[in-house]
């Protein structure tokens, strides 16, 4: 006897929830990957912020131009840094972005197939219902037989 529909659908059920399942972790590795970013674009900002408030306080006591000028070639180095990292940050969403619309069609899928699988179901658990009715309705019928035949033959 042939496997039924919903027993078929079973590996095709597997393959997409796997699927399904390694988008999900895309997703999240990319999302912390965007996570970590920010979080060392937030200690790039607080060394700025010291390095501003260092600044300030150089200019204040009359420091020699040569250390004010290396000052401030390592601030605009740490600019630059900020910008490559809010640069790095913006791809990276993006990518997470679309790592996201991956997994959501992977999730959709899966659903679809899912929904696919109950119907074979349903529809299978109603002919098996109809089946056993059917048999249910020709015992009957023959055990009435039986009795009518018996009954017929005792007179």
């Amino acid at each position: 006897m042939p496997k039924q529909k919903s027993q078929r659908m079973k590996p095709v059920n597997q393959l997409a929830e796997k699927r399904e399942q390694q988008s999900v972790i895309i997703y999240s590795q990319c999302l912390a990957k965007v996570q970590a970013l920010e979080e060392q674009l937030q200690k790039l900002y607080t060394y700025r912020e010291g390095y501003n408030q260092q600044m300030v306080n150089l200019s204040a006591k009359g420091v020699g131009s040569h250390r004010l000028q290396d000052t401030l070639m390592f601030m605009s180095n740490l600019n630059k840094s900020i910008e490559g990292l809010l640069t790095q940050i913006q791809h990276q969403k993006i990518v997470c972005e679309e790592k996201k619309k991956e997994w959501m069609l992977r999730h959709n899928k899966t659903k679809i197939y899912s929904k696919v699988t109950e119907k074979y179901i349903s529809e299978e658990q109603t002919i098996k219902n109809k089946n056993e009715q059917k048999l249910l309705d020709e015992f009957n019928q023959t055990l009435f037989q039986r009795q009518i035949n018996s009954k017929s033959r005792s007179k």
